[in-house]
């Protein structure tokens, strides 16, 4: 194995949803994204690990005030 000095990154921001499924568990889907130095597999993880940072922020504003958040209930 060699290392790649290459730094992979999103170029693109898309979308995550989560999905249940019928029979237990989920299906993330990770529309939109694009990136730079990237196979498939490396858009989809650095996708999820962008929409768990943004939820993590989201949560933390929602906590620290009322309506501090970009989280909303439809």
């Amino acid at each position: 194995m060699s290392l790649d000095a290459h730094a992979s990154r999103l170029a693109k921001l898309g979308t995550v949803t989560i999905h249940p499924k019928a029979e237990g568990g989920v299906q993330i889907v990770a529309e939109g994204f694009e990136g730079e130095n990237c196979s498939c597999r490396d858009i989809a993880v650095l996708a999820c690990m962008w929409a768990i940072g943004e939820l993590q922020r989201e949560v933390m504003r929602t906590i620290e005030a009322p309506g501090g958040s970009a989280i909303g209930v439809d």
